[in-house]
């Protein structure tokens, strides 16, 4: 990843230029940066041992993580060990290189001004009402979806998040399963996310629902090639 300990350490004086991150955060990612020299810019620290190493709780360091990962500064992934048991799990965190931040660009679109869609939990593609409860929604969302959404949402605006996925994948294809491809939609849930932290969108609402109805577009046409139908122009919501 990085040729050279200065070339990490460089990366993370931008990253600090760039965010502004809590005394707890800057910390992290310190550890993480000192920690990361055999391998540059690697590290397989557990959280457990980098709550111990700054006196934080582990659910804490969780949440840190998880922030500086929707920030695009680290990434996370569990790699299994090479022992073959299951259960044997290791840590990766990687610290990205830092990129230049665009400008802000706002997202048009008319769901920007509407402040709670509806869903209706009678299946997974159709929904027009919100379950009750956290448990409820939790059980009526696919899983990886839903583990996606829990560290930057709570149940309300989860609630919202979900209703604008179903209602912008249904506006496009009513067909298109969100189980079937759901590492597309939450690729572009984290970069919008990411940018609604940045400053480079207004709305996080519109803009999910806009670049959900894209990226819907695009999997309904994979899928008609896949099937040997001609493509079929989708209108682009975006442009509105």
């Amino acid at each position: 990843m990085y040729k050279s300990i200065e070339e990490l350490n460089e990366t993370v004086r931008t990253h600090r230029r760039n965010h502004k991150l809590s005394a707890t955060e800057l910390e992290v990612l310190d550890v993480l940066a000192r920690y990361s020299c055999k391998d540059i810019g690697r590290s397989f620290l557990a959280k457990s041992t980098i709550a111990e190493l700054i006196g934080k709780s582990r659910r804490t360091i969780v949440r840190v993580c998880n922030r500086l990962e929707l920030l695009g500064i680290i990434r996370q992934s569990t790699r299994m060990r090479q022992t073959g048991d299951r259960r044997q799990t290791s840590n990766l965190v990687e610290i990205q290189r830092a990129v230049e931040q665009p400008a802000a660009t706002p997202c048009h679109t008319d769901v920007a001004h509407q402040e709670s869609p509806s869903i209706n939990p009678k299946n997974n593609n159709t929904k027009e009402t919100a379950p009750a409860t956290a448990g409820a929604l939790k059980r009526s969302i696919y899983e990886p979806l839903y583990n996606a959404l829990k560290p930057y949402f709570n149940d309300d605006d989860m609630y919202n998040v979900y209703g604008i996925l179903l209602r912008a994948k249904a506006s496009v294809d009513r067909d298109v399963r969100i189980e079937d491809h759901s590492d597309d939609y939450i690729d572009v849930l984290k970069a919008v996310v990411f940018a609604y932290k940045q400053g480079r969108v207004r709305s996080i609402y519109g803009c999910l629902y806009g670049a959900w109805n894209k990226v819907t577009a695009e999997i309904s046409r994979r899928i008609k090639r896949a099937n040997g139908v001609s493509d079929i122009p989708v209108y682009d919501w975006l442009a509105q």
